[in-house]
């Protein structure tokens, strides 16, 4: 099967102010603009040289899926419920892509364009998005988007499910935390992280918390999207950058200067900057 991982969206309540978060934060500069009738929604690309590094969407229509999520994940600390949307893979023939993950158990949905839906309750939650192949990132870019960290309830079952819908593969080490309560199985694809999938191991586990405050009939044990894994050459550099532009910094201790976003400065998304060498 023909995919590579490419970026995430996130679902947001003010386009234009959600755009300036981003730049402030981490250069990212506008990449294009989207306006999807079929899906609802506009969106504006980020990158740094014209590729698609991060995509924010803001819905049109108050009926659509985006907009039904965002109700449902509104609280008080998040009123618009703002997040993660979609993870994207790209390919050069999405139909085929598709047709494998089909074959192999998935439930796909046709849009009627070359952008084919794996639907989440297929992969613990997760919505995916197989589109076609764009222009790759520009390898002398400082901050570069790396994986997505999914909750999962059973780490065996998931660790099966994605090696299974798609042509990943574990990687030989599941390691555990014992300061975030959990453990977890990275999974890769061609030598390159795709996701780490994160099961929790006491109740008070802050990716606990989280799953306990998503649960319902069709999800009852609020898996899916966790966190967004990027990478830097320079975290402490970044960490203060962001900071300075009022973002929630929460350091780590880790000596590399590996530093996690609170997701209330990210419009939803916990991010963890880790260093790249």
């Amino acid at each position: 099967m023909d995919i590579k991982l490419s970026h995430y969206a996130i679902a947001v309540h003010d386009l234009d102010a959600a755009v300036e978060t981003y730049k402030n934060f981490f250069g990212l500069k506008e990449a294009g603009q989207i306006h999807n009738e079929w899906g609802g929604f506009d969106a504006v690309e980020l990158g740094y040289s014209g590729e698609r590094t991060l995509l924010l969407m803001s819905p049109t229509d108050p009926n659509n899926n985006i907009s039904k999520q965002m109700k449902l994940r509104s609280t008080n600390a998040n009123p618009h419920g703002e997040g993660f949307h979609v993870a994207v893979f790209q390919s050069d023939d999405p139909r085929a892509a598709g047709q494998e993950v089909e074959k192999n158990g998935a439930k796909v949905i046709d849009s009627g364009t070359d952008y084919i839906i794996v639907h989440p309750m297929a992969t613990h939650f997760v919505l995916w998005e197989i589109q076609p192949t764009r222009q790759p990132h520009d390898p002398g870019i400082d901050f570069k988007f790396s994986h997505i960290g999914i909750a999962v309830n059973d780490l065996e079952a998931a660790t099966k499910t994605y090696t299974s819908i798609f042509p990943l593969v574990q990687e030989p080490a599941i390691w555990a935390s014992e300061e975030g309560k959990f453990k977890v199985a990275p999974v890769s694809l061609d030598g390159r992280q795709v996701t780490t999938l994160i099961e929790p191991q006491a109740d008070d586990a802050p990716v606990k918390r989280l799953m306990q405050s998503r649960t319902d009939e069709f999800n009852p044990h609020g898996e899916g999207f966790y966190m967004a894994i990027w990478t830097s050459k320079d975290p402490a550099a970044l960490a203060e950058k962001v900071s300075n532009a009022g973002g929630k910094v929460i350091p780590t201790g880790d000596p590399s200067g590996r530093f996690l976003i609170h997701p209330s400065s990210t419009h939803g998304i916990l991010m963890e900057i880790t260093k790249r060498e």
